[in-house]
């Protein structure tokens, strides 16, 4: 019997926190209220996730026997079609979870579904396929914006091209991870883009949250780059779990930017950010 790690592992579970911060970024910069419908969401985005990392597994099963041979698949922990058809349920109930609430949500999360099989099944090779990881996160705010009437506004637009151009910036740099471990200087840009746009949007109001939230930001992501150096050299792939961490704390930053954060945002978004790094300790981030 597959063992309860071995499901852990191909999910990358440790980063699923993060996915329930996006939700609820999106769901607080548009006001919602329906908590049963927070909670379908939630789950939504929780097994569309959860189903694209297993999919990414079944297609990478080939690479992965000669570069990460420790994955479940090439391991022999669980076999490829197992893999498959948990992907295939996974992906089909998760947008259920959206498809339910609205024509909006439901054709968003059709597009989430679409990005990820793409994603999965060209991204090695493609060199323009973190463009449909970076989509699957920004479609996430637009399902749960949409929800609402006018729900997609300038606010929602900023936090869906914030995350877009971070996660893009994550996965470019993540190419190389297991193999050539080459730094892409473009990809580090787009990375750090949210502190600069941070810093300049309504650059005449920053009050102290914002500026701590920012730095909390700066600091974590800087503090991965340094710790990501064996004998002097950097290794890109020790630097991509802490990045996929900061997430929680990005979206903390977009809403202190956006005069939306207030005390209970920031215990919460802090305490989904800790539970990631700390979850990344046990489970692969990647």
């Amino acid at each position: 019997m597959t063992n309860l790690r071995t499901h852990l592992t191909l999910a990358r579970a440790s980063n699923l926190p993060t996915v329930w911060s996006n939700i609820l970024c999106a769901w607080i910069i548009v006001g919602g209220y329906e908590w049963l419908q927070f909670a379908s969401y939630a789950i939504g985005g929780t097994l569309l996730y959860t189903g694209g990392m297993y999919l990414n597994d079944y297609f990478d099963r080939e690479f992965d026997s000669e570069f990460r041979p420790e994955r479940p698949i090439p391991s022999q922990q669980i076999s490829p079609v197992t893999v498959r058809n948990i992907a295939a349920a996974l992906l089909l109930v998760g947008f259920a979870g959206f498809a339910w609430t609205g024509l909006l949500p439901a054709a968003f999360a059709a597009g989430i579904v679409a990005c990820i099989v793409i994603y999965d099944f060209s991204h090695k090779g493609n060199a323009a396929s973190p463009l449909f990881m970076a989509a699957c996160r920004a479609l996430l705010y637009l399902a749960v914006a949409s929800s609402y009437e006018n729900g997609i506004d300038t606010y929602n637009l900023i936090a869906t091209g914030t995350i877009f151009t971070f996660i893009l910036g994550v996965t470019y740099l993540a190419r190389g991870e297991s193999t050539t471990n080459a730094i892409d200087y473009p990809a580090l840009a787009m990375a750090a883009a949210p502190v600069l746009g941070a810093f300049y949007y309504r650059s005449d109001y920053f009050d102290a949250q914002r500026g701590a939230v920012l730095a909390l930001f700066a600091a974590w992501n800087a503090r991965s780059f340094l710790r990501a150096r064996v004998d002097g050299e950097l290794i890109i792939g020790k630097t991509i779990g802490p990045l996929l961490a900061s997430i929680p704390i990005l979206d903390l930053l977009i809403l202190s930017t956006l005069g939306l954060a207030n005390q209970t945002h920031l215990i919460v978004f802090v305490a989904l950010f800790a539970l990631t790094a700390t979850a990344q300790k046990t489970i692969p981030a990647s």
